[in-house]
């Protein structure tokens, strides 16, 4: 492999490319491309193909086209290794008198000194060929010289429009690794941060009222502060709450009943109690009820 050829496959590793990559990309076969790298030309059908080739591929490799095309064998070089053949001939330069054809040995002979060469009576200045020995060796014509335009070759492959392509990173594991712990840590801390406001919100919330649902007994009646014997009842009685008024006379607890706002409702049974005595009553007392509620009481009639 020479200087173009290396240049060519450096470049291609350089950029993390294969030869498929780079098939794809330029459209160019895998097989002359890795001729190019070999510097195999002889594998491309023409050497204009050949120029062609590696004008587009130094273009998609980031290098300067005309610096490779200057490292691509001349013409006089011939890269394909074929013998030229020799110039056609033309009016301004006849064929050889020497050739594969006509070897020397055919040539016409020359006549010794003060003898006329054999011949029908043609003038002897006229007749005499150019002398060549037998063992001289012929002589190659000289190449035709090019026509005005000629070295000129069809441009092939250039600008063929691909943008370099951008250098291939391969993932590093320890990256995708230090990508996901970063991820579980976020998500921990954000999780940590909803648990310690929802503790606060709890927190807050026993300082006052506990919020509908929460767990904690609550009393079904809370008595009323400054509970003192008013009125003529006697008795102690709270507005608002239902007094207790069993055991009492009857009277007594009319008068109580009505004091705490409420209407008495008297029921009379047979009982062992001493008759005008209250022996049960309903609701219970410390029941709390609207005002002007009825509260039912039992008084008994005597056995």
């Amino acid at each position: 492999m020479g200087e173009l050829g290396s240049l060519l496959t450096r470049a291609r590793e350089a950029r993390g490319l294969t030869l498929e990559d780079a098939e794809r990309d330029t459209r160019i076969s895998r097989r002359y491309l890795a001729a190019l790298e070999a510097e195999q030309f002889e594998i491309i059908p023409a050497p204009v193909y050949a120029r062609g080739f590696l004008r587009s591929y130094s273009q998609y490799l980031g290098l300067d086209p005309q610096e490779m095309l200057a490292m691509f064998p001349r013409e006089d070089e011939d890269p394909y290794g074929r013998e030229q053949e020799p110039a056609r001939p033309s009016m301004d330069r006849p064929v050889s008198p020497v050739s594969a054809s006509r070897p020397a040995w055919r040539s016409r002979p020359t006549a010794p000194a003060g003898r006329p060469a054999a011949g029908r009576g043609a003038p002897e200045a006229e007749d005499e060929g150019p002398v060549i020995g037998r063992g001289a060796p012929p002589r190659r014509p000289a190449p035709l010289p090019a026509q005005p335009g000629a070295s000129r070759e069809p441009i092939i492959g250039v600008d063929i429009g691909v943008p370099a392509p951008a250098r291939r990173i391969n993932p590093d594991p320890a990256a995708q690794t230090r990508s996901a712990v970063l991820a579980i840590v976020a998500i921990a801390a954000i999780l940590g941060v909803v648990f310690v406001a929802y503790l606060l919100a709890s927190l807050a919330g026993d300082d006052g009222s506990a919020p509908p649902g929460s767990l904690g007994s609550t009393p079904t009646a809370t008595p009323a502060t400054g509970t003192t014997p008013t009125g003529p009842s006697g008795l102690p009685v709270t507005p608002g709450l239902v007094p207790d008024v069993r055991g009492v006379p009857e009277a007594t607890a009319i008068a109580a009943i009505r004091e705490a706002g409420y209407e008495p409702l008297i029921q009379r049974v047979k009982s062992n109690q001493p008759a005008g005595t209250v022996i049960d009553q309903s609701p219970a007392p410390e029941v709390e009820m609207a005002a002007g509620s009825r509260v039912q009481i039992v008084v008994s009639e005597g056995p």
